[in-house]
């Protein structure tokens, strides 16, 4: 059986082919909705986003690994990222991948045995000048530090968001969270 959008997908979709004058504009959100319907972007979640977009499955692979916040393999129900370019590390962002690591018994690029959290290390969340960052589920954390890694574990095994962050790069850290956005 081949794959298809969800309704609620299908109809994002077809909201956004009137706003964009391009078809092949949409190709992010079709890749985003691809992955929130199935989980991950498998070659054929690709090829089913390339196809609603009007692009090369080639086009759309390449897009999809491309940009860190698409996900070619599982990932947990929140996820993890930790900056790890060079201002991040001179920042301590090593420390913090050491105790997200220690907290969660995992390394960068697992999840949990219980399929609640992924870690993943990744290149520039454009958060220079506040590092070392870190990304929860689409909310950034600037200038974060390793003692504030148990509360961002705690709030998630809990079921709430962590508290602090910006959402996000230089955004106000008293505002709304919206996750996942």
């Amino acid at each position: 059986m081949a794959l298809e959008y969800s309704q609620e997908s299908r109809k994002a979709l077809d909201s956004m082919r009137a706003e964009y004058p391009e078809l092949r504009s949409i190709l992010i959100p079709a890749l985003k909705l691809a992955m929130k319907d199935h989980g991950s972007l498998t070659k054929e979640s690709i090829e089913l986003a390339a196809d609603e977009a009007g692009v090369s499955g080639a086009v759309a692979a390449g897009v999809a690994t491309f940009y860190h916040n698409l996900h070619t393999g599982t990932i947990g129900k929140h996820l993890i990222m930790i900056c790890t370019t060079i201002s991040c590390q001179l920042a301590g962002a090593t420390d913090v991948v050491s105790r997200f690591e220690e907290l969660l018994g995992i390394t960068i690029g697992e999840t949990t045995d219980d399929g609640l959290i992924s870690l993943l290390a990744v290149e520039c969340l454009a958060c220079c000048g506040n590092s070392p960052a870190v990304q929860v589920d689409y909310d950034y954390f600037e200038s974060f530090q390793p003692e504030q890694c148990e509360a961002v574990v705690e709030s998630l095994r809990a079921g709430r968001h962590p508290e602090g962050g910006a959402g996000v790069p230089g955004g106000d850290p008293d505002r709304e969270a919206e996750v996942g956005a």
